[in-house]
Formats: structure tokens, sequence, C-alpha cells
């Protein structure tokens, strides 16, 4: 007990290097909450939509027939049969988005994913041929989640940055601070104190200083996150279909999820808060004990000795 309470009150002492340190952690734990939060909530935004999209179904042919004039034959659904396909029980509304020589591209959406084949049952019963498929639109989940997934892989590009960055520049920053207290490390070995002890006031040290750091960088990587959230996805494919209406145009109210994709709206929750909290005393610890590792294997006297 005696051994973290003198570190704790260490840390009032050296002042300026505590304070540098401390600038340092804080500058790795915020970038970090930034990093994590806009990666944990994108990967939610992408599942949420992978299901929700999973009830989009289109009707097309499987392969295109071609005239002599080398043109496409006239379809064999005609677009009254594709309206009466929308007047089913598994839907839960339909969207035409557009015609190409008459064929029409809509896209209808079930009630739930699991109705698919019961909704194919139903439009192979009301004529529709067996040369068409039925299947859900994985073009329009590229479409939809592509900007989302780009932001996804750049906050884990630069949460993994800011992790070796900061891993390392917190074990140099112990080192040094480490060699600069080797003699008061020399003295706490002469009194008596052992390696184990040394080595926890110094790792108890450190701690305070990141706990410290992480109350401040939740807030400050809080307020960070939204913004530069925006500013990335400013940056990135603007998500719209090829109308040119976003995917909550398209599906209106159906799924509340394709309207969170026109704008990731960040947060930091208790999973993340936790992630974090382990990341900062993982590299924390690793400092500490390469730090220490590196002062502990000399003897006192030898300390003591180069001191003077």
């Amino acid at each position: 007990m005696y051994v973290i309470e003198n570190a704790l009150l260490n840390l009032g002492k050296n002042k300026g290097r505590n304070i540098l340190l401390g600038v340092i952690i804080l500058a790795i734990i915020t970038s970090t909450v930034v990093a994590l939060s806009i990666y944990n909530t994108t990967g939610i935004i992408i599942e949420d939509t992978k299901a929700a999209l999973q009830c989009a179904v289109r009707i097309a042919p499987q392969k295109r027939k071609m005239n002599t004039a080398g043109g496409n034959t006239e379809p064999a659904i005609s677009q009254e049969q594709y309206l009466r396909f929308a007047q089913s029980e598994y839907l839960d509304g339909t969207t035409e988005e557009s015609k190409d020589n008459d064929w029409i591209n809509s896209v209808y959406y079930l009630k739930r994913p699991e109705l698919l084949t019961a909704f194919e049952a139903e439009l192979r019963a009301k004529g529709l041929p067996g040369d068409y498929s039925v299947k859900t639109d994985e073009s329009l989940f590229e479409k939809t989640a592509g900007s989302v997934e780009s932001l996804q892989g750049l906050s884990f590009t630069f949460l993994i940055i800011v992790i070796a960055l900061g891993a390392a520049i917190m074990i140099l920053m112990a080192v040094i601070s480490v060699r600069e207290r080797k003699y008061e490390i020399g003295v706490l070995r002469a009194m008596g104190m052992k390696k184990k002890k040394v080595a926890l006031g110094l790792w108890t040290e450190i701690i305070a200083i990141t706990c410290i750091c992480f109350v401040l960088g939740i807030g400050a990587g809080t307020m960070l996150s939204q913004p530069v959230s925006d500013a990335l996805m400013a940056g990135q494919t603007k998500v719209s279909s090829s109308g040119g209406s976003t995917l909550s145009d398209r599906m209106g109210t159906t799924n509340d999820t394709a309207a969170q994709i026109d704008k990731v709206s960040v947060s930091v929750d208790v999973i993340t808060a936790l992630e974090i909290f382990g990341i900062s005393i993982l590299l924390a610890s690793i400092a500490g004990v390469i730090s220490v590792s590196r002062i502990t294997k000399y003897e006192p006297i030898k300390i003591l000795m180069e001191r003077n």
C-alpha cells in the first residue's frame, strides 16, 4: 500500500515530465476514441443494412435474348404483370427504379427476408416465367453501403496506425523517464526495496496518468468523432440510386436502417469505452514493463556509482 501511495504522490513531482507524458497519452486516447467509435458504429450500420436489404427483391430475366436486329427482344412480362406482382401480402412496398427499352427495373420489399420463398411461389402462380429469377438485390447493397464500408476501412487503418505509433511513443517516453530517475530508483533499491515493488510503483504512476487521460480523452474523442466522420463521409462516394435518390428515398419509411446510411451518427457506447480503456491500460502496461525491465537489471551500487 505504501508503494502505491508513494507512486501517487510522485505524480506531483516532476510536473513538466508528467504533463508531457499526459498530453501524449491524451492525444493517443482521443485518436483511439475517434477511430474505434467510427469503426464500431459503421460495423453496426453495415450489418443492419445487410439485414434490411435482404428484404429487397428483384425480378429479372436470367438471360436476355437478342432479336435478329441485334436488340433486346420484347420482355415476357408486361408492365401490368409487374404491377400485379406488387399486389402481395408478403410485400411492404415496391419501387420502379427505371425503364430500359421497355424493360422494367422494379424492386419489391418483403416484410421479412424469410418470406422470399413464399413470395416467389406466389409469383410463379401469377404467371412468372421459369427463366425469370427472384432474388435479393446484391447490387443495391453496394450502391448503398459502399461509402460506409470505405469509412469503416479508413477508421480501422487509422486505428492500427494510432495504436502502433502510440505504443512506440509511450515506450520511448517511459524509457526516457526511467533513465532520468535512475538515481531515485538506485536509492530505493539501496534502502532495501525489492525490484517488484519498484516496478509496481513505476507502473502505478503511468497507469494513474493513463486513467486521468482516459476520462479526458473519452470526452474529447466523443466531441470529435462526429465531425471527423462527417468529413470522411464527405470524401466518399455519395450514396445514391441510378435515379439519384438515396436508399431511404426509395424505400420510404419501410426500413429505418436505410436512413442511417445518409449520415453516420457516431456515438461512444459502453462497449467502445471499455475497449478503449483496455487498449489504454495495455499500452501503458507494455510501456511500463519495457522501461522497468531496462532499469531493474542494474544493481543499486552501480546506479549510484554512475550518478557520482
